[in-house]
């Protein structure tokens, strides 16, 4: 399996002090099946007065801090070594009615697990135009991943990808609507489509190696979080799907987190006192290693 190197670093420049601030990171990587990571380390600057680490509802590694010290400048930084495998795509699957109504009578403990990413959440909600769309994938008796991959390829092809045309936050009836985006609308929008015939499906949070243009190098740094999706398959589990790319989950997705919605497992979010005006930076790279 390959070996990745990922850096994160997140680096805050404020115009007046900061007194306090109390931040939540969901940049601890947590071990799935197809995944092993051999190292990581997290660097905070200035130095928290009190961290709290823990495990949150849905099963992520979370850590909560506070600075309780005046600074104009706040920095965080994520590294870790990563082994990544990928996980066939079963052949055959229930039909999405056997599925959805599992989700709406759980009897296994992995239904009763599953069902809670088959309703609405604050960023993953539906409307008649997103039910719409997803029933186009989902002919009466289907198989589930038959529709889920389909409903990935349409978003895929019928979105474009445009960074900063759509505003953080924006729900799956503006995103369908505008049909442009980035990889969380996408991950959204199909997340929403799912759960309009409540189907569980659930928003992963993690990275994904970039390739450059043929002749370019890699630019350090250049690569972002990606956001891709879960779908429960009972009896198998979960199995990935990325609208953005078209593609099921792969060696080169690498998995941090998962949730409801963004919000659920957002890489870094808190509250300030103070600091005023301030400039955001945000680097990350992936790339290949020897472990």
């Amino acid at each position: 399996m390959p070996v990745y190197r990922v850096d994160h670093e997140t680096v805050y420049e404020y115009t007046l002090p900061v007194v306090i601030s109390q931040h939540l990171a969901h940049l601890q990587p947590r071990e799935v099946p197809r995944q092993k990571w051999l190292k990581h380390v997290i660097e905070i600057d200035p130095e928290p007065t009190a961290r709290q680490e823990r495990t949150d509802f849905f099963g992520n590694r979370a850590l909560a801090f506070s600075i309780e010290r005046e600074h104009t400048r706040f920095r965080f930084f994520a590294s870790g070594t990563v082994e990544v495998g990928s996980e066939p795509v079963p052949e055959v699957s229930p039909a999405w009615e056997t599925v959805a109504e599992a989700a709406l009578h759980p009897e296994t403990p992995a239904e009763f697990e599953a069902a809670r990413y088959a309703y609405t959440s604050p960023l993953a909600v539906w409307d008649e135009s997103v039910r719409n769309y997803a029933a186009e994938s989902f002919r009466p008796r289907r198989p589930l991943l038959e529709g889920a991959g389909e409903l990935m390829t349409r978003i895929h092809e019928d979105c474009i990808y445009a960074p900063g045309s759509t505003r953080i936050g924006a729900l799956p009836p503006e995103i369908l609507r505008e049909r442009r985006g980035v990889c969380q609308d996408f991950a959204h929008l199909m997340i929403g489509c799912m759960r309009s015939l409540r189907l569980p499906c659930r928003y992963v949070s993690g990275y994904l190696l970039t390739h450059p243009p043929a002749g370019q190098p890699k630019l350090i740094g250049a690569d972002a979080t990606h956001a891709w999706v879960a779908v429960f398959v009972p009896g198998c589990g979960w199995v990935e799907f990325d609208p953005t790319n078209n593609v099921s989950g792969t060696e080169e997705h690498i998995i941090i987190g998962w949730g409801r919605d963004f919000g659920d497992v957002s890489p870094l979010k808190g509250v300030i006192t103070g600091g005023g005006p301030h400039t955001l930076k945000v680097a990350v790279n992936v790339e290949k290693t020897e472990g």
